[in-house]
């Protein structure tokens, strides 16, 4: 039953007029948004929207650099790795090596061999360094699973301490990273 005050008196909700149709009150008051709502919040949810996409760039960029840091780390790690299964006479010939210089390279075996794979792992061919077929059949350069190759450079440092016992410092920087990894160990001989 219809009231004689309900704002449905007249047949169809146009129909509306006086106090009730101008307060939108009524059945039909709920019936959706308006333009200017409708636009509104889809302004305000393009702003968040473009707000949240302005991360994604800078979660690649730190994931990308997060997996050159693990490279680099993985890399000094092999390397001290490497030096401490040398005889500990032969491990003062590999002080200041650089993978930049040729130069620097120890002369005697293993010990060239083994700085040239370092080389090679960390930036492969350049810089005055060259390298046979079987060595790169034989070795493999550092690049994450999408061809991002490391890139870097490795430097040993080597300090006596005693008679038996030497400190071996490892630092490997690569680009976008000047100050890079340092590790640092004791060998002693036993």
């Amino acid at each position: 039953m219809i009231s004689a005050e309900s704002p449905l008196r007249g047949a169809e909700p146009g129909a509306w007029t006086g106090r009730d149709a101008k307060l939108g009150k009524g059945l039909w008051s709920l019936a959706g948004f308006s333009l200017l709502e409708v636009l509104v919040g889809g302004a305000v949810l393009s702003v968040a929207l473009l707000a949240i996409a302005a991360t994604f760039p800078t979660g690649y960029r730190n994931i990308t650099q997060a997996g050159k840091m693990t490279m680099a780390l993985t890399a000094g790690r092999q390397i001290l790795e490497d030096i401490s299964a040398l005889p500990f006479d032969n491990i003062n010939s590999l002080n200041n090596f650089d993978t930049l210089n040729p130069g620097s390279l120890p002369p005697g075996e293993p010990e060239r061999t083994i700085a040239r794979r370092w080389r090679y792992a960390l930036a492969a061919e350049g810089d005055g360094f060259t390298f046979t077929a079987t060595e790169k059949a034989q070795w493999s350069t550092l690049s994450t699973g999408q061809g991002i190759s490391l890139n870097g450079r490795g430097q040993v440092g080597v300090a006596a301490l005693s008679a038996t016992l030497t400190q071996v410092t490892v630092t490997i920087t690569y680009p976008g990273r000047p100050t890079g990894v340092r590790l640092m160990t004791n060998i002693t001989r036993l």
